[in-house]
C-alpha cells in the first residue's frame, strides 16, 4: 500500500453499509432549491486504502473522505441545496479552472499522475493495443482525487486513414499550471466539462506514455450560504433594505436592456459597492442551462461585498439532463412542467425580483478547511 490514498477507491471488498442502517444524519433528504425543484441531497464516508499495523488501524493521506452529493451541478443561480459535514447550505457560486501539465511520463500500472498540485484532477494509461489498423492506439482516462473515474480519452499514433496526430488539436493554446478563467479554446460550450479535456502524446508504449501536454478541468473554490435565501418581489427604485449589517438600495432599472443597478450600503447610507446587474432577457435562456453555468453571465447578474451577496432573481429553471419530469411550484401552488416555464418579469421599469444571500461561505479547495484544519476540501469538477 502507498503512504497517499488520491486517486484511489477502497478495495473491491471492503466493508460496505447499506444507507438504510446509516445514522439518521447521513440518510438521504429530499430538499427544494429555490424554484421548489426538490433535489436528493446525500452524505456519506468512505475509508479507502488504509490497513493495520501493531493493533492500530491506520488511514493515510487522502484516505478519509466525506462526500456529499447535491443540487450544485445543476447550477448555482438557481439557490441549490447541499450538505456539508452535516449542515444543510445553499451552493451559491464556484470558480472553474483548466489544469494543464506538459512533458511528463505517466508509467502502465503505477500512480494517476495529478495534472496540478496533489488533489487536482489526475491523468492515466487504461488500454493499449498496437493492432488498431496497423496504429499504435490507446486510451487515456482522467481520474478525480477521490478515485472515482473521469473521461476516457482516444488516441491514435500517427497519421492514417484512421486518425490525425493528436498535435493537430490544440497544439501551443495553453500555459502550465492552473488556468483562471479557463481558455475558451478548449470549451465546446460553457457547461460541459469533457469538452475541456485535451491530450497531446508524444509517444506511447507496453511502459507507458510520455505526454507532450494534458488539460483537465479542476474547481478553485466554491461559496455556500448556511442562511436562507432572502427573496425580495419587485424591489423598487430609490427603495433600501436592511440586511445584517448594511443596507441594499435599487438605484435603477431598465426593463428593455433587462438591467438594474444595486448598491450595497453602511448603516449612514453611504455607497460600499454598487454594480449595474444584468443583462438578463429571453436570450439569455436559448441555451439550456447556459446561464447557470457560465461564470461571466454569473458575474454579471450578482454584486458581492464582505460576506453578503445580492442577484437577480433568475425564474427560470429546467433540468440539465435526464428524461424524467422536473417541476416547479407556481404561484398557485400548483405544479408546472420545466419546459412550460418561462422567465417571468425579473425586472420592470421602477423594480427589481431580488435573491439575497447572508453570511456567505467562501471555501477554498486543497487547502485546509477553515471549521476545521485537519480536513482538506476537494470536490469533483461540477
Amino acid at each position: 500500500m502507498g503512504t497517499n490514498a488520491h486517486y484511489k477507491l477502497p478495495s473491491p471488498d471492503a466493508c460496505y453499509i447499506d444507507a438504510s442502517e446509516l445514522p439518521k444524519l447521513l440518510r438521504p433528504k429530499n430538499l427544494p432549491n429555490r424554484h421548489g425543484v426538490k433535489r436528493m441531497v446525500q452524505e456519506g464516508f468512505m475509508i479507502r486504502q488504509s490497513l493495520i499495523q501493531d493493533g492500530k488501524i491506520i488511514i493515510p493521506p487522502g484516505g478519509l473522505i466525506h462526500f456529499e452529493n447535491g443540487g450544485e451541478y445543476y447550477g448555482p443561480l438557481n439557490g441549490e441545496p447541499c450538505v456539508i459535514a452535516g449542515e444543510e447550505a445553499v451552493w451559491i457560486e464556484q470558480e472553474e479552472a483548466l489544469v494543464v501539465k506538459k512533458d511528463f511520463f505517466i508509467p502502465f500500472g503505477g500512480r494517476p499522475v495529478p495534472l496540478g498540485e496533489e488533489g487536482t484532477i489526475a491523468l492515466t494509461p487504461f488500454y493499449l493495443t498496437d493492432s488498431y489498423f496497423g496504429e499504435t492506439a490507446g486510451i487515456f482516462k482522467y481520474v478525480f482525487a477521490n478515485g472515482h473515474p473521469a473521461w476516457d480519452k482516444g488516441i491514435v499514433m500517427g497519421k492514417s486513414a484512421y486518425g490525425v496526430p493528436q498535435n493537430r488539436v490544440s497544439d501551443g493554446y495553453a500555459e502550465e499550471g492552473m488556468n483562471t478563467p479557463p481558455p475558451i479554446q478548449y470549451f465546446g460550450n460553457p457547461y460541459n466539462a469533457s469538452h475541456s479535456t485535451y491530450l497531446i502524446v508524444d509517444d506511447y508504449g507496453p511502459k507507458g506514455a510520455q505526454i507532450k501536454e494534458a488539460g483537465g478541468p479542476e474547481i478553485h473554490w466554491f461559496k455556500v450560504s448556511y442562511d436562507p435565501a432572502v427573496i425580495v418581489d419587485q424591489m423598487k427604485v430609490g427603495q433600501t433594505l436592511a440586511v445584517k449589517d448594511y443596507l441594499l438600495k435599487v438605484l435603477s432599472c431598465d426593463k428593455t436592456l433587462g438591467m438594474a443597478r444595486v448598491a450595497w450600503l453602511d448603516s449612514q447610507e453611504n455607497i460600499l459597492a454598487e454594480k449595474t446587474l444584468g443583462p438578463l432577457t429571453p436570450d439569455s435562456y436559448k441555451v439550456k442551462n447556459f446561464i447557470h453555468h457560465n461564470r461571466a453571465i454569473r458575474d454579471s447578474l450578482s454584486l458581492e461585498y464582505e460576506n453578503v451577496r445580492v442577484q437577480l432573481n433568475t425564474k427560470y429553471d429546467s433540468p440539465l439532463i435526464g428524461t424524467g419530469p422536473t417541476n416547479i411550484v407556481g404561484e398557485n401552488g400548483k405544479l408546472i412542467p420545466a419546459d412550460q416555464v418561462r422567465e417571468i418579469n425579473t425586472i420592470q421599469q421602477d423594480g427589481v425580483d431580488l435573491v439575497i444571500y447572508t453570511h456567505v461561505e467562501k471555501i477554498i479547495l486543497r487547502e485546509p478547511w477553515d471549521k476545521d484544519p485537519r480536513f482538506v476540501v476537494q470536490t469533483h469538477y461540477l
